[in-house]
């Protein structure tokens, strides 16, 4: 399990909150963050937290090894794969190229779909477990 920090932005419907997480508490998916200062993770606010509160969070990391080969992985070995394919095609760097570029589309489009399946078969959101009091919210 893993645990982060972040501020509420937006309080959803649902019973859920939207959680700005800054790079120092950084957990997500593998493609939604990469060179992004602040990411948004969608949380279950089950303690009724208001937007701007500092919360701490919760996200189970059962599926974490199988997320990290699907996200890395599978898309390196595809683009390798595609490379020689398209070399062995075509006997040159233009082939090889248009063979690693299709590598990287279908890469592209498995990693997607993995993870609109993997939303549909379990809640991989976090959850809110503790609202973090400040300076501020004491006065």
């Amino acid at each position: 399990m893993r645990i982060g920090e972040g501020t509420i932005t937006e309080i959803l419907d649902g019973g859920l909150a939207k959680v700005r997480v800054n790079r120092d508490h950084l957990y997500v998916a593998c493609s939604a963050c990469f060179g992004a200062e602040h990411v948004y993770v969608t949380a279950r606010n089950s303690l009724g937290a208001q937007e701007g509160q500092d919360v701490r969070y919760e996200v189970q990391d059962e599926h974490l090894i199988m997320g990290a080969f699907i996200c890395f992985i599978v898309p390196l070995f595809l683009v390798i794969l595609g490379g020689i394919g398209g070399y062995s095609f075509g006997a040159t760097v233009l082939s090889a190229l248009i063979g690693a570029a299709a590598g990287l589309i279908v890469s592209a489009v498995l990693v997607k779909l993995y993870d609109s399946s993997l939303g549909k078969k379990i809640d991989t959101k976090a959850t809110i477990t503790e609202i973090i009091e400040t300076e501020d919210d004491e006065s």
